[in-house]
């Protein structure tokens, strides 16, 4: 492969994933870290990529949607995911889980009901979800953050570093968010780097719990997070439409409506 050949496959394969490690870049092309390097040099000074320790990250990924803040997020449906997160806490949590909890502010709101379990073990790479669960850390609950780079915008650890983190880990169960559900692209974020941390997730995890509040469904952004398929339980307020309902139960989804 000619190096201009080199350079547009590597940015391809890059768009596609998201971010790379220079050991994975070097593996797929067949060729030596050094000379990844030189090209991913050349792809930096084009800002197409921007270089993190050892690997490189999609430059137009931090984009790809309006993505709202974290402040505006948390304010937007407060009872609904209040609700939904109550829920999910006092139903789906058992004494000594392995859990993963995202950073969406639904699933973030499930910590403020965790207090009366023994022996949790939590896995985040969210600084929300984080903070909140520190007061519950001692000899009965552990909790365990990535590391990687921080997205200001959405308070996450994101890239390769992130995603290699969840692939040491089996958790019982995954509580998951994300801003849009439409049928054919299934559950969708506005930002690639968050939803390859979050797939690295779902494949760590032997139960995927999706909550989404209803306000979310019929919207769709840049990159999909999960399929129906991919998830175990989905839970949802009243304002979902009957036919959405019908079709996620037709999947073999089990629905909770709360």
């Amino acid at each position: 492969m000619l190096p201009l050949q080199r350079k547009k496959a590597l940015l391809t394969f890059i768009s596609e994933h998201g971010a790379a490690t220079m050991k994975e870049l070097s593996n797929h092309f067949g060729v030596s870290e050094m000379t990844i390097r030189r090209d991913l040099n050349v792809l930096e000074k084009e800002k197409h990529v921007l270089r993190s320790h050892g690997g490189v990250i999609f430059r137009d990924s931090f984009g790809g949607g309006e993505e709202p803040d974290l402040a505006s997020k948390q304010a937007t449906n407060q009872d609904v995911k209040d609700h939904l997160a109550a829920y999910a806490a006092e139903r789906l949590v058992r004494d000594g889980d392995v859990l993963i909890l995202e950073n969406g502010t639904t699933v973030s709101r499930m910590v403020q009901y965790l207090g009366g379990y023994d022996q949790l073990t939590l896995l985040t790479n969210g600084m929300e979800t984080l903070n909140r669960f520190r007061p519950l850390v001692s000899e009965r609950n552990s909790i365990i953050c990535c590391g990687g780079m921080l997205r200001d915008v959405s308070g996450t650890f994101v890239g390769p570093v992130a995603e290699e983190f969840f692939g040491r880990y089996h958790a019982d169960t995954l509580f998951l968010s994300a801003l849009g559900y439409v049928v054919k692209e299934g559950f969708t974020d506005p930002n690639l780097l968050d939803t390859q941390v979050k797939k690295a997730m779902i494949r760590s995890a032997k139960k995927v719990v999706m909550l989404l509040d209803s306000s979310k469904m019929g919207k769709r952004f840049f990159s999909t997070v999960a399929h129906l398929t991919d998830i175990d339980v989905f839970i949802t307020d009243q304002g979902i439409r009957a036919e959405d309902k019908t079709f996620i139960e037709d999947s073999g989804i089990e629905v909770h409506i709360i």
